[in-house]
């Protein structure tokens, strides 16, 4: 039935399902979207079937017989009657068309939800198996290390305490060899250290008296000079040294200054009052 026909059968709601029936809008139509029309469309073809079958009284009165004006009212009844059971029939079949691609799709997802667990859990558990392996092989290399590094250090102690043994017999055998060395060393008493001790003084004080070699030159070896600074300039800088070092305060003039000052405040202590 051409859309001008479906125009002069049909009101405008009717219209909008005749038009959604059509091959390129009914594709894109899901499931809910079909179910509706389909309700829409049955209510409206079982309205069409009862005006048909129960036509109004002033049409029955008017029609008098099916060629009069009221055969032509029924006639078109039947027409629109037709024409919605037939837009209902294409959403029923299309709405077939949707649930099976519907399920398809769910299957699809379905199996594809399953692989992509299945492909996790195999790859968590070779990731599990992966740092197993791994924690076990840097388990093996520590403990390998622990060992070769224990191995390493007692044969460093070995050696060692090879040598030393080593060592303490040459030098006991040293010590047997050279005749007349005593075994163990003598103490000394505090009075042979004291005696020890002047011995060295004395030493060391002759020393100290006799003349030295560059004073023999050009002179009499005998002429020793009296101790004491060899001139007086040493004497000062040795006296400003010591003041130096000792922290000693300077007093070069500065006691008669402060005399001479202590002097004059006495002197003006009335002049503030006048």
């Amino acid at each position: 039935m051409t859309r001008t026909r479906a125009t002069s059968l049909l009101n405008k709601t009717e219209m909008g399902l005749y038009d959604d029936s059509r091959a390129n809008p009914l594709r894109r139509l899901d499931s809910a979207a079909l179910r509706s029309r389909i309700e829409r469309a049955r209510k409206a073809r079982d309205r069409a079937r009862d005006l048909v079958q129960r036509p109004k009284p002033a049409s029955r009165r008017r029609a008098g017989n099916q060629g009069g004006p009221g055969g032509t009212d029924r006639q078109r009844g039947r027409d629109k009657a037709e024409l919605l059971a037939e837009i209902l029939r294409r959403f029923e079949a299309q709405l077939k068309l949707a649930r099976k691609r519907e399920a398809a799709a769910d299957k699809a997802a379905k199996a594809t939800a399953k692989k992509a667990t299945a492909k996790k859990a195999t790859a968590k558990k070779a990731t599990a198996k992966k740092a197993t392996a791994k924690k076990a092989t840097a388990k093996k290399a520590t403990a390998k290390k622990a060992t070769a590094k224990k191995a390493t250090a007692k044969k460093a102690t070995a050696k060692k305490a090879t040598a030393k043994k080593a060592t303490a017999k040459k030098a006991t055998a040293k010590r047997a060899d050279t005749p007349g060395t005593p075994r163990r060393r003598r103490r000394i008493t505090p009075e042979q250290a004291l005696e020890n001790t002047r011995a060295l003084l004395e030493a060391k004080q002759e020393q100290a008296r006799r003349p030295k070699p560059w004073q023999s030159v050009g002179g009499d070896a005998a002429d020793v000079p009296a101790t004491g600074f060899q001139s007086t300039g040493a004497a000062q800088r040795a006296e400003a040294l010591h003041a130096a070092e000792a922290r000693l305060s300077a007093i070069q003039g500065s006691v008669g200054t402060r005399d001479r000052i202590n002097q004059g405040k006495r002197d003006h202590r009335g002049d503030a009052g006048e």
